[in-house]
């Protein structure tokens, strides 16, 4: 490297950004750290309940075909409901690495 001699520097101020003088707004598009504060604030999401299905329960008043029906029913519901978490389970352990 020669430190003699004077050389000629292209001049691209286009990623440039002074520090010492006044902004110009034509050469800072966007700033990074702007951008992550501005994803930062996203607005809370009030969670509103949802209309709730009555459960049927068994009770003492039940006649005992009126309580065997609400309870077979009740253990379908929940075959179904295990064998859709059943289902879902398999497709994150085939995701998995091992």
């Amino acid at each position: 490297m020669n430190l003699s001699g004077r050389e000629q520097v292209e001049a691209d101020t286009v990623n440039v950004v002074s520090l010492f003088s006044k902004s110009n707004a034509e050469i800072i598009i966007s700033d990074p750290l702007e951008d992550l504060i501005k994803e930062s604030e996203i607005e809370d999401v009030v969670l509103e309940a949802t209309d709730v299905k009555v459960r049927k329960l068994v009770n003492e008043n039940h006649f005992p075909d009126q309580s065997i029906y609400i309870l077979e029913e009740q253990l379908s519901n929940l075959k179904t409901s295990l064998n859709r978490m059943k289902f879902y389970l398999g497709d994150i352990e085939d995701l998995l690495p091992r």
